[in-house]
């Protein structure tokens, strides 16, 4: 009888203890922001963040492809130079979706004008040829990337700057301290840096992920189409 009751309550304890995992489990993966957007055609999307990947939902159904988003701007013009590019990417890789994404604040001085222009009128004025998003999230997508670019930037400077207490024994000890007060103003120098590089990101902006949509790389600056291509094919392989 004893026995019967032990096995009883051992059953009962790994139901319970189970339970915690999975609940722990299901937070893990408990999402970072979703993000919804009204496309061109009229059609939904939401993009919902994780920690280092995303989902792409058209119409309530994922995109099963590899992603490349594009952060552009109405007046930026060196966006405008990509265009022709971005096109022929998307029209000759069929294993891309190029989405791109209005940025939010050209939204608003958009819609501050008189006669308000539609999502479809500024894609065909500006001559693109793919996905053009427009974003109706409080907090925007590009704003939760940068701080997730932030974050790997952080991340990579902290691998970066082996702890002093691992290298070889100090000669004294105001030596340890002179050293010690050099490698704070240092790293302060360089988180400053990056802050300062992230601050200063300017459009257009690029964010490639795999078919899985995991975060594969992003772009800034003068980027080559076979640059796209390339890495592209890769993760299409």
């Amino acid at each position: 009888m004893k026995s019967v009751v032990l096995k009883r309550v051992i059953v009962v304890c790994g139901l319970f203890v189970g339970g915690l995992f999975m609940g722990c489990s299901s937070d893990d993966k408990s999402p970072l922001q979703e993000h919804s957007f009204q496309a061109d055609d009229s059609s939904s999307y939401t993009i919902t963040l994780h920690e280092d990947s995303m989902l792409v939902k058209r119409n309530g159904s994922k995109v099963d492809s590899v992603v490349l988003l594009v952060f552009l701007a109405d007046d930026c013009q060196a966006c405008q130079g990509y265009y022709a590019h971005l096109n022929h990417l998307q029209a000759n890789e069929e294993d891309v979706v190029i989405l791109g994404v209005l940025e939010k604040d050209q939204q608003s001085q958009a819609e501050s004008t008189k006669q308000e222009e539609s999502l479809a009128s500024v894609k065909d004025r500006l001559g693109i040829g793919f996905t053009l998003l427009q974003e109706s999230s409080k907090v925007s997508l590009l704003q939760n990337l940068l701080e997730k670019k932030q974050a790997r930037a952080n991340a990579l400077l902290a691998a970066q700057s082996p702890d002093s207490s691992l290298e070889a024994p100090l000669e004294s000890s105001l030596e340890s301290k002179e050293d010690s007060i050099a490698t704070q103003v240092d790293s302060t120098k360089e988180e400053a840096l990056v802050e300062s590089k992230l601050d200063s990101t300017k459009l257009p902006y690029f964010v490639l992920y795999d078919t899985e949509q995991r975060f594969y790389q992003d772009y800034e600056g003068i980027v080559p189409e076979e640059i796209f291509s390339s890495d592209i094919a890769q993760l299409a392989n």
